[in-house]
């Protein structure tokens, strides 16, 4: 009893907070990476255990730049399982080696890791480091550039 009210208590500050979310609270040089990714014709997916992420990526105002959105709702099992992203090849219809994955959670590189795909981590090597590629952010960060990184060391099939 007293857990479920601690659960509904922390939902109902989170949708609090997802109210006031807007295309500033975007990291720095995600809207120009997917931008980018979009005019390539590059698929692109969010995988997030959050059941709110749809509206979390309307209020970002990026929802034009997403083909398929794999949450809370699609898997049982969350990261660090691999189920949320392989839900997310599945729906773009891609083998998981073809699929980078851009984390900023250790268990979110382990799931990538565990998906068989390849994974870039956003934050200090200490959380993500287990990725394939580390970044300190996404700031300047362009996929042609990304793409050289990960085939130059034939992490990725070109």
């Amino acid at each position: 009893q007293q857990l479920q009210e601690m659960m509904d208590r922390k939902n109902k500050y989170y949708l609090e907070l997802i109210k006031n979310i807007s295309k500033t609270d975007l990291l720095p040089g995600a809207l120009e990476l997917l931008t980018e990714l979009k005019e390539a014709g590059i698929k692109v997916a969010i995988g997030s255990g959050s059941k709110n992420a749809k509206e979390v990526m309307e209020r970002l105002g990026i929802s034009d730049r997403i083909d398929s959105i794999s949450d809370g709702y699609s898997v049982t099992r969350s990261k660090p399982a691999p189920d949320l992203f392989l839900h997310a090849a599945q729906q773009l219809g891609l083998e998981p080696a073809y699929c980078v994955v851009v984390e900023d959670a250790g268990s979110g590189v382990e799931a990538a890791l565990a998906a068989g795909m390849w994974a870039v981590g956003l934050g200090p090597v200490e959380r993500v480091g287990a990725a394939h590629l580390v970044l300190p952010s996404l700031e300047g960060v362009h996929w042609s550039n990304l793409h050289k990184q990960l085939a130059g060391n034939r992490l990725i099939p070109c």
